[in-house]
């Protein structure tokens, strides 16, 4: 039950449809073009020079050289002349298990085979917590889609063990940023810099601070590009929303942002969005 303190009256509702018409926000043009940024779709592809990037309702609708794309005569264009266009940056602990769509199930090598059963049954990515190598080859073997924090007890990787983690599509998220002890944090980087070597996907995952998680990711020596396509098609491919977002491809949610500089050189300019646009908005 509502209660109004004494004295309080009802909203009338044409005081209310005013008020709302008031916080409405503008309508959204059927069609947006950038029109002359520097694309960065996400893929891990060469950039495209003079590119255009086409939103309708919500979805990319076409992406590639404006040379052999047109841009089409209703959209809205935005111009992208001397700027960059990305992927948003998808932060998979940002998605927590309880934290929203798509979700996942979080398991440690402790825990019985219900749990990853109903994770199962559930149709759910399923990240296992792990610590040391041990960890990593008893949840692989458990069915582990993808794996929270890095193999932090030895450097003694069997490459054999690398190349089945690539096989199986296992998907690290290091979570370098929350790792305390030196000691342990300098093998978390150069694992994660073997592993990425290897083939194996790398994600970011932080919850907290997604920028910070990428600047560890480039000092364990991960190229900026590579740490771009870690934010942003790795991070879906781990929460299986590969289909829907993560790369600038048709079809795809238009999650994106416009850069004043060039990301795959300096992650930091990642921070430097002058636009951003979310389901095309």
């Amino acid at each position: 039950m509502i209660r109004r303190k004494q004295g309080q009256h009802a909203l009338p509702l044409v005081g209310v449809a005013l008020l709302l018409a008031a916080c409405k926000p503008p309508e959204q043009p059927a069609v947006t073009s950038i029109v002359g940024a520097v694309l960065i779709d996400g893929t891990g592809g060469p950039p495209i020079s003079n590119s255009v990037v086409t939103i309708e309702n919500g979805r990319i609708r076409a992406v590639g050289s404006r040379t052999n794309l047109p841009v089409p005569p209703e959209a809205q264009k935005i111009d992208g002349a001397g700027k960059f266009v990305t992927p948003a940056p998808i932060d998979v602990l940002g998605r927590g298990a309880g934290g929203g769509p798509p979700g996942y199930t979080v398991v440690r090598p402790g825990d019985p085979n219900s749990a990853l059963d109903q994770a199962r049954r559930d149709r759910t990515p399923l990240f296992a917590d792990i610590f040391s190598l041990h960890d990593a080859r008893a949840m692989a073997d458990r069915g582990a889609t993808g794996f929270l924090h890095m193999i932090r007890d030895t450097e003694a990787i069997d490459p054999a063990f690398v190349a089945h983690l690539r096989d199986l599509r296992i998907v690290f998220v290091p979570m370098l940023a929350e790792e305390r002890n030196p000691a342990w944090l300098a093998i978390a980087k150069r694992n994660t810099k073997r592993l990425a070597d290897g083939g194996v996907p790398i994600a970011v995952g932080s919850g907290n601070d997604p920028y910070r998680e990428m600047d560890l990711l480039v000092e364990a020596g991960l190229s900026p590009a590579d740490v771009l396509v870690a934010a942003t098609r790795n991070g879906a491919l781990a929460l299986h929303e590969i289909d829907q977002e993560g790369t600038l491809e048709p079809d795809k949610h238009a999650d994106l942002l416009l850069l004043s500089a060039n990301p795959a050189e300096d992650i930091r300019n990642l921070r430097k969005a002058v636009r951003v646009m979310r389901d095309g908005r």
